[in-house]
C-alpha cells in the first residue's frame, strides 16, 4: 500500500514472516533500493595536516541517526524537495547507523506496523561509502506480535532469519546491523537469541559488523548497565564485534568499559562505543564527551552520537526550503564547533546543572574537538563539485538545467574535509544554491581568503598528473595551494597564466611534471577577490570515456492525462568505468544516480507529441562523459 497516491518506491521494514520468505524478487520495491557504491578506503593519518596536529587518531565515531527527514511512510532514495536533511560531515565518521523503524509492506496507513528490521537508506549509504563509512541497518525490539518466530532454528543448526539478514546485507549493499533489543526477554529467547548472533557472526563475510547496544542482560532482563562489564561482555563474547554504552556515563564506569574490553583481548576503540544523547538535549548534552575524552590524554574508549539529525529537526524553519543556512550553520558548529573552525574548536560557554539549552551551540566542544578528519583521497582521479546531495535546481556545465527542488545523497559528492578552515575574508566559505557548474551548487568563496579544502595522499608519480579548477570570478582571481608530505608546513602556489576574460566559468589547468616523486597531502585555495568554485579536479591521463549503456529501457509507465511515472532500467557498469548516470530530456536534466534503475517522479508532455525520447549519459571517475544511450516513453 502507497502512503500517498501514485506509484513512487518507498522503504519498508521486516517482521518474521517477510525476513524469512524475502527474496529480491518477491520484494516487489528492492531492486530500487540498492546501494551500487562500493566501501573507499581511507588514507592513513597524517597530523601534520590535521587541523588539531596534537589530536591523537584512535578513537572512532559511530553516528546513529535519521535519514533525510526521519519519515516512516515516507523513506525514499531521492525525491522532489529541498527542505530535507543532508549530513555533509562524513569525515568524522566510521560507523553510520540508520535508527528510524519502518513499517512491514502492506501495513495500515493508519496505524502502520513496524518490522523488526529495517535496511539504511541506500542514498546514504552510498554517501557513506563514497567517505569510507560503514552503513548499519537496524534491528529494534519491541514490535508487534511474538519473538520466538524470529529465533526459529532448523534442524541443521542454521537460523534462517540470521540467513536473510545476511543475503538483504549483501543484496542492498550495506555492511552489518545495530542490535537495540530494547524490552525485556523471557530468560530462554534470550539465550536463543545470543545463540543466534553467534551464528550470524559465524556465517557473515569479512567487514561485516554487529554493534550490540546496552539493553538486556543475557538472562533477558532490561537493564541500562551505561558501560561494559562482566554483565553486559557475553553479547560481545557470542559474536558482537562493538558495544554501543548507554548515556548516563560516568569516570568509573568508562574505565570498567576500558578494562573490560581489554580483558577480552579487545581493542577499545574497536569494541566499546560510549554514547552521547544529542536528539534530545542537542548541543548541551547531560553527560559530558570529556569523561570519554581526558583533558590532555588519549581517549579512553571510541565515542557513539545518538541524534545528530537534530540540527534539523529541532530547527523551527527546518521544512522552509529559505531558512536551510540557519540549519547548515547548525550543522557547522555541531561538527566542527562553536566557530564553525576546526582548528579553532571547543565550548564557550560550560554546562550547568539543570534546564538543557538544546539550541546554545557555545556550550558544545564540537566532535572535530575529539577526533580526526579522515579522508579517502588516496589515488588519481579525485573530481569534486561540491554537491551536498540537494539542491533548488541542476546545472550541467554551468547552465541550469533543472528548476525542480531536490534531494538524492546518493550523488553527493566528497565534500571538503575542512568546513571550514579560512584564513582572512569578510566572510566564511558557504555552499550556495543559486549557482553550480555541475549539479546543485557550488563553494562560494570571500576575496581575500585562503581556504583549506582536502586531506589527501596523492603521489605524484608520472609527471603526467595535472590539477584543474573550474570557478566564476574575475580572472586570476584563484590560485591553488599544493601541500606535500615532504615539506608539510608550506604552500606552493599554482597561479593562472593566461586567464581570458568571461563572466561565466572558466577552468584553470596546472601540470604537476615538477613535483614528480613527491606526494600532495593537502589542497587549498586562495583568492584576489570573490569566487564560485564549481569544480576540483586531479587526473593521472586521460580516461577512457565509458561505452554507450546497454538495454535502457522504460519498463513500465503511468500515464495520468499529460503527466507521467516512468520506471527504467539499463544494464549497470563497473564503478571503475563509470562514476554515475546523468538522465535527460534533450536539455532538460531528469536525475543521476549509479544503478540501473531511476524512477521519474513527474513527466510532463511536451503539446501533442506521440513519445518522449530519453537519454542515459555514462560519465566516468574523472569526469569524461561518454556516448549516451536512449529510449522513448509513449503517451499514446
Amino acid at each position: 500500500m502507497s502512503p500517498e497516491p501514485g506509484h513512487q518506491p518507498f522503504m519498508h521494514g521486516y517482521d518474521a514472516e517477510a525476513l524469512k520468505n524475502w527474496s529480491p524478487q518477491s520484494d516487489r520495491w528492492a531492486r530500487y533500493f540498492r546501494s551500487r557504491v562500493p566501501l573507499a578506503p581511507r588514507i592513513a593519518p597524517f597530523p601534520a595536516t590535521q587541523a588539531r596536529p596534537e589530536l591523537p587518531t584512535g578513537a572512532q565515531v559511530m553516528n546513529l541517526c535519521n535519514d533525510y527527514d526521519g519519515a516512516f511512510l515516507t523513506a525514499r532514495k531521492y525525491d522532489d524537495s529541498f527542505a530535507r536533511r543532508l549530513l555533509r560531515f562524513w569525515q568524522y565518521t566510521d560507523f553510520y547507523g540508520s535508527w528510524h523503524g519502518l513499517p512491514v509492506d502492506g501495513s495500515p496507513v493508519a496505524e502502520p506496523v513496524h518490522g523488526l528490521v529495517n535496511p539504511p537508506n541506500p542514498a546514504y549509504t552510498d554517501a557513506a561509502h563514497r567517505n569510507g563509512v560503514r552503513s548499519l541497518g537496524c534491528w529494534f525490539w519491541p514490535r508487534p506480535g511474538a519473538f520466538a518466530p524470529y529465533l526459529e532454528r532448523h534442524a541443521d543448526g542454521s537460523y534462517p532469519v540470521a540467513d536473510k539478514m545476511i543475503e538483504m546485507a549483501a543484496y542492498f549493499g550495506f555492511d552489518g546491523y545495530f542490535i537495540n533489543h530494547e524490552a525485556e526477554t523471557p530468560p530462554d529467547e534470550a539465550k536463543r537469541l545470543c545463540e543466534l548472533l553467534g551464528y550470524l557472526r559465524s556465517r557473515a563475510p569479512e567487514g561485516f559488523h554487529i554493534q550490540w547496544y546496552d539493553t538486556i542482560r543475557p538472562d533477558g532482563g532490561l537493564d541500562y548497565l551505561n558501560h561494559l562489564n562482566e554483565e553486559n561482555a557475553p553479547w560481545l563474547e557470542a559474536g558482537a564485534d562493538s558495544f554501543f554504552a548507554n548515556y548516563w556515563m560516568t569516570d568509573a564506569g568508562v574505565e570498567t568499559s576500558r578494562a573490560t574490553a581489554l580483558r577480552l583481548g579487545r581493542d577499545p576503540y574497536e569494541a566499546v562505543f560510549h554514547g552521547t544523547e544529542n536528539e534530545q538535549f542537542g548541543f548541551d548534552p547531560e553527560y559530558d564527551p570529556r569523561l570519554v575524552f581526558p583533558d590532555d590524554r588519549p581517549a579512553r574508549t571510541s565515542w557513539a552520537l545518538f541524534g545528530s539529525h537534530f540540527v534539523w529537526e529541532l530547527h523551527p524553519g527546518h521544512e522552509d526550503p529559505d531558512a536551510q543556512d540557519a540549519v547548515f550553520d547548525r550543522e557547522r558548529r555541531y561538527w566542527s564547533g562553536p566557530a564553525a573552525d576546526p582548528t579553532r574548536t571547543g565550548r564557550a560557554l560550560p554546562h550547568e546543572p539543570g534546564a538543557p539549552e538544546p539550541g546554545n551551540h557555545l556550550k558544545w566542544d564540537g566532535v572535530a574537538h575529539y577526533v580526526t578528519e579522515r579522508s579517502v583521497i588516496g589515488a588519481f582521479p579525485f573530481v569534486t563539485r561540491f554537491n551536498t546531495g540537494h539542491g533548488r535546481g541542476f546545472f550541467l556545465a554551468g547552465r541550469r538545467a533543472s528548476h525542480a527542488d531536490w534531494y538524492n545523497a546518493s550523488v553527493q559528492d566528497v565534500l571538503p574535509t575542512w568546513q571550514f578552515w579560512s584564513r582572512g575574508g569578510d566572510a566564511p566559505p558557504d555552499f550556495d544554491y543559486t549557482r553550480a557548474y555541475d549539479g546543485g551548487c557550488s563553494l562560494r568563496l570571500p576575496g581575500g581568503a585562503t581556504v583549506r579544502l582536502y586531506k589527501t595522499e596523492l603521489a605524484v608519480r608520472t609527471g603526467a598528473e595535472r590539477v584543474s579548477v573550474t570557478y566564476a570570478g574575475n580572472a586570476g582571481a584563484l590560485e591553488v595551494g599544493l601541500l606535500f608530505t615532504d615539506d608539510p608546513a608550506r604552500f606552493v602556489w599554482l597561479t593562472e597564466r593566461e586567464a581570458p576574460e568571461t563572466t561565466g566559468w572558466r577552468t584553470s589547468t596546472h601540470p604537476l611534471t615538477q613535483f614528480r616523486d613527491r606526494t600532495i597531502a593537502a589542497l587549498a585555495v586562495r583568492t584576489a577577490s570573490p569566487v564560485h568554485l564549481g569544480e576540483l579536479t586531479l587526473r593521472d591521463g586521460e580516461f577512457i570515456a565509458p561505452s554507450c549503456p546497454e538495454a535502457f529501457q522504460v519498463d513500465t509507465a503511468y500515464v495520468a492525462g499529460d503527466t507521467a511515472e516512468a520506471f527504467l532500467s539499463w544494464r549497470i557498469a563497473d564503478p571503475a568505468q563509470v562514476w554515475y548516470y546523468d538522465l535527460r530530456r534533450g536539455d532538460e536534466w531528469l536525475g543521476r544516480i549509479y544503478d540501473e534503475v531511476y524512477y521519474v517522479k513527474s513527466l510532463r508532455r511536451h503539446g501533442n507529441e506521440a513519445a518522449t525520447e530519453l537519454t542515459l549519459t555514462p560519465v566516468a571517475p574523472d569526469g569524461t562523459p561518454g556516448e549516451p544511450a536512449a529510449c522513448s516513453m509513449n503517451w499514446v
